[in-house]
């Protein structure tokens, strides 16, 4: 198993570069930039959700790209929890050349405030609340992607998911 950081300091900046790629993920997906959402992923991520499963930039990319209708979006979580992970990813005890752990299981909650339509929309609800298990790799241009994401729907309203081709 990696090994914690020694300080508190460094776990609290950890915590803050996973938080900074979930939100980034959350904030480009909201707007559209689904270039910058599959630059947050290593070229081989693995992607699920529901019975659907995806790999790599493209196959991630071309899943929001594949809506057929304009749709508004806003994601927020909470309760994020940060651990190490283990995998052969790892060098040596699993630290980086910079200490930074090389692997780290990031778990939290989501809710995707959703709608088919264009902004401003009045007809806002929630169309998915979900855990997401996600697994982060620190990679050589010296910054986290996702390497592995896990959704896994807890309540879910049909009338609200993407219109796709």
């Amino acid at each position: 198993m990696t090994p914690a950081p020694s300080a508190p300091w460094q776990a609290a900046l950890l915590r803050a570069e996973i938080d900074a790629v979930l939100a980034d993920w959350a904030w480009h997906l909201d707007h559209g930039d689904y270039d910058a959402v599959a630059a947050l992923f290593t070229a081989d991520a693995l992607f699920v959700t529901g019975g659907l499963e995806l790999r790599g930039r493209s196959a991630i990319k071309n899943r929001y790209a594949e809506r057929v209708v304009a749709r508004t979006t806003r994601h927020t979580y909470s309760g994020l929890r940060v651990s190490p992970a283990g995998g052969a990813a790892q060098e040596g005890p699993g630290d980086t050349p910079g200490g930074r752990p090389a692997r780290i299981r990031a778990r939290s909650t989501w809710v995707n405030f959703a709608v088919n339509a264009p902004a401003p929309a009045d007809d806002v609800g929630v169309y998915l609340v979900a855990d997401f298990d996600d697994v982060l790799t620190w990679c050589d241009d010296s910054s986290w992607r996702i390497s592995e994401r896990r959704i896994v729907p807890v309540l879910r309203d049909p009338a609200r998911a993407p219109v796709t081709a």
